[in-house]
């Protein structure tokens, strides 16, 4: 194994999750649990990709994989390049289709159906002439998973990882240089998840306490703040409700048509090893939930 190629870094997107090297960057997130499309970039020309798609019922995966190889060799017929592939059933990834190409780089992967969440899967690993891409991809791909064992799933990149409950889907995502926010949704509860960088930098304006209470999505509540810990980390918990519509029409239609949550929980720490502030907020949901999800956060 070459110096660095360890993959202690866990990346995750809407139930698949990777292990790359530390120095490896997300740098294409799309899709959703029923389709999708993860890339994880080296610091140098590797390149980890997966793709899925979700199945009713078992599909031929080597008419699946016949159709991938025969659009990248147009494409790479279109730039003149030669395309070269092969096929077999794989001796490294049980149950997979492994397939080898050579185009403008070389690429290696397999294809697979899980049994038991029936998700189509195509990951692979490319790099230029000169990369172990073989070495790489039987690493990397090793430590795949399109499913999660205990119901909770991963969402990790750009320096956030958390896991959540598979019923919550994502609704909403904002990726800002330093800021992060994930924000899931299961009925009426809804779960926000959010990391910001250069914390030293923030925390010399503000307070901890003042940045949950003014930032940290609590300025329009009516709520009671309590310092406490996170991971050994200073923190602030915080438990209370929106500030009532000052129309009682509105009031009535917020709380019982459209079953806007009222009483919200979350937790603000200052995570001091990796310079950020992270934030998790539950709006209808449980004191269990809560505590549930701030201790599956992996801050450094």
């Amino acid at each position: 194994m070459k110096h660095g190629l360890a993959p202690e870094q866990i990346v995750g997107w809407q139930g698949v999750s990777l292990r790359v090297p530390p120095d490896w960057s997300v740098t294409g997130f799309q899709g959703d649990a029923k389709e999708g499309y993860l890339r994880v970039d080296s610091p140098g020309s590797l390149v980890a990709e997966v793709r899925w798609a979700q199945a009713k019922k078992a599909v031929d995966v080597r008419k699946r994989l016949d159709a991938y190889l025969n659009l990248v060799e147009r494409q790479a017929k279109k730039r003149k390049v030669p395309f070269t592939g092969r096929i077999k059933p794989s001796e490294d990834w049980q149950g997979a289709l492994e397939f080898n190409y050579r185009a403008d780089r070389k690429v290696r992967g397999f294809i697979r159906q899980c049994p038991q969440c029936r998700r189509v899967v195509i990951a692979q690993v490319s790099g230029d002439k000169d990369d172990a891409v073989v070495n790489v991809a039987n690493l990397l791909l090793d430590t795949l998973q399109d499913h999660s064992e205990d119901g909770w799933w991963t969402w990790a990149l750009l320096g956030l990882v958390v896991r959540l409950p598979e019923r919550f889907a994502l609704v909403k995502s904002q990726v800002m240089s330093g800021y992060l926010m994930l924000q899931f949704r299961n009925r009426y509860t809804e779960v926000t998840v959010e990391r910001w960088g250069l914390a030293d930098v923030t925390l010399k304006k503000w307070t901890l306490a003042e940045w949950a209470q003014q930032v940290a999505g609590w300025k329009r509540t009516r709520a009671q703040h309590t310092e406490g810990e996170v991971k050994m980390h200073p923190s602030v918990w915080s438990v209370g409700v929106r500030r009532a519509p000052t129309v009682w029409l509105r009031r009535k239609v917020e709380r019982w048509i459209l079953r806007r949550p009222e009483e919200l929980r979350g937790a603000v720490w200052h995570c001091e090893p990796g310079n950020r502030i992270y934030a998790v907020r539950v709006e209808r949901g449980t004191e269990q939930l809560l505590e549930q999800i701030v201790a599956s956060v992996q801050c450094h």
